[in-house]
């Protein structure tokens, strides 16, 4: 219980670092947003909500809920964030709030210009129709942002998960959708627990760093003497254990993640 407490005033401290200007909120966006997002609804049959930063609740919330989840509107209305949270299953509820957590400090360390670039994918489990649990996908992205460079309005896009039958809880993703490029929630998680040197080897890193300072694989073997083969098999581990395609991808990601420095 400790422990979510602490991760529930964590989450809290990181959305309440913005500091928002009231005046410069233009609500207008908003109301035009939300006629885009009913028209998405429609076409997709995707849930859609919006959530206001500035405000701390669901600004929006698409019409088929009720069809795609058996959600009731009313309540949704009268509850706001609280019936939202009570339909998630109480085991992924913590771990959605963890990796909440992991967005927020992503975010902050990402630049405004970038923030759009990125979108965080959960599959997680929620109460559906009957009480009886059903996965469902979410891809949650920025919205707006405030004048300021502020997280304002965030989007999500909910669609029941194609894996029923799979008994686990939360999967998660940040997906960088212009590159392709993705970081699985649980390479910060563990980045969180062990330091930022734990998630790849100390050579590892050292060929990365080289790799980052242009050389090719044959001059890092002469540089480190080791063989090329060694060196080639170092930059595919890298690859794989940072689940991007590239080496540029991987000294990206290693320098937003800190492991290069």
């Amino acid at each position: 219980m400790q422990e979510m407490e602490v991760n529930m005033q964590r989450y809290m401290e990181l959305r309440n670092r913005q500091q928002f200007d009231a005046d410069l909120l233009d609500y207008g966006k908003l109301e035009q947003h939300k006629a885009l997002l009913k028209q998405l609804a429609q076409v997709s049959n995707s849930a859609v909500t919006v959530f206001d930063m500035y405000r701390g609740e669901h600004a929006f919330a698409s019409y088929n809920f009720g069809d795609l989840l058996g959600y009731d509107h009313d309540q949704m209305a009268a509850e706001g964030n609280a019936y939202f949270d009570a339909r998630v299953h109480p085991d992924d509820f913590w771990a959605l709030l963890g990796m909440g957590i992991q967005m927020l400090e992503f975010s902050y360390e990402t630049p405004i210009a970038e923030r759009g670039d990125y979108k965080m994918v959960n599959e997680y489990r929620v109460r559906g129709r009957d009480d009886r649990y059903v996965r469902i996908i979410e891809q949650h992205q920025l919205l707006e942002s405030d004048p300021m460079g502020n997280v304002w309005l965030s989007m999500s896009i909910i669609d029941l998960s194609p894996r029923q039958e799979e008994e686990r809880g939360v999967v998660g993703t940040i997906l960088n959708f212009r590159t392709g490029a993705s970081v699985p929630l649980e390479l910060l998680a563990h980045k969180e627990r062990s330091g930022d040197r734990a998630v790849l080897s100390d050579r590892e890193r050292e060929i990365l760093g080289l790799v980052q300072r242009g050389h090719l694989s044959k001059e890092i073997s002469e540089m480190l003497s080791i063989s090329v083969h060694t060196v080639n098999t170092h930059r595919q581990r890298i690859l794989q254990k940072l689940n991007v395609d590239n080496s540029m991808e991987a000294v990206h990601l290693a320098a937003r993640l800190g492991l290069l420095q």
